[in-house]
């Protein structure tokens, strides 16, 4: 704090107050640069199809527009972690390739277990679209599914080690507040994606009533399905 503050003192003796505004100015506009470019980047990175938008899709009939902010809460909380441990120097961890190959395997059977089990719920006529169940109960369950969801996807990790990685490292020249502003702003992104998603696939529920609901809730358990395997199957060949 003390060099700090003497870090001002001198600017504002030596350059005068113009100088020292413009210099905190440009900090805040790299600052702010940052924030936009993880999210833009973030935002690219969510609309591409994978666990967390399949799942935002097939529990949304049940339980509302919420559904995207809980699932983007349950994947904040995942992403707070690994941006935390790349910056204390884990990279090298997660680009380990066993670490890959196991993350590969554990993540696609969650997925696949996961997805029969919602199939398994559509056979056996288990699926409440009355959103009747308790709402801190089911807010609980979408959380831990967004969790879920984003740890069971070997490639979120390979991105965070490479590309996001890439950015924490750039960020820190505005030393801890750096990653702390492209956290937010990647997360934003997510929580602005999924809950367009689930307003969207709410709004549309009187269109999807009955077999239809089910066939897309079917599509959505089967693209986990198939995910958890593409993920098994990968980390066995590594």
């Amino acid at each position: 704090m003390a060099d700090r503050q003497f870090t001002q003192t001198y600017m504002l003796g030596y350059f005068g107050w113009s100088h020292a505004d413009h210099v905190i100015s440009c900090g805040g506009m790299e600052l702010l640069a940052v924030f936009f470019s993880s999210f833009v980047v973030g935002f690219s990175g969510a609309m591409m199809p994978g666990p967390l938008l399949a799942v935002g899709i097939a529990e949304t009939p049940r339980h509302g527009w919420r559904t995207g902010p809980i699932i983007s809460t349950g994947h904040a909380v995942a992403e707070i972690a690994v941006v935390v441990a790349l910056s204390l120097g884990f990279a090298a961890i997660a680009e380990s390739a066993l670490v890959t190959a196991v993350i590969g395997v554990v993540g696609g059977t969650a997925l696949v277990v996961m997805g029969a089990a919602m199939l398994y719920d559509i056979a056996k006529h288990r699926l409440d679209y009355t959103g009747s169940e308790a709402a801190g109960k089911s807010g609980h369950r979408l959380a831990v599914k967004g969790i879920t969801a984003t740890l069971s996807n070997p490639y979120w990790f390979i991105w965070w080690a490479t590309t996001g990685l890439a950015f924490i490292a750039k960020s820190f020249k505005f030393g801890v507040l750096g990653p702390v502003v492209f956290y937010f702003g990647h997360i934003l992104s997510d929580f602005v994606w999924y809950s367009a998603v689930s307003v969207l696939v709410w709004q549309g529920k009187s269109l999807l009533i009955g077999r239809r609901l089910n066939i897309l809730i079917s599509c959505c358990a089967l693209f986990l399905v198939y995910l958890g395997i593409i993920f098994i199957i990968d980390g066995l060949s590594i």
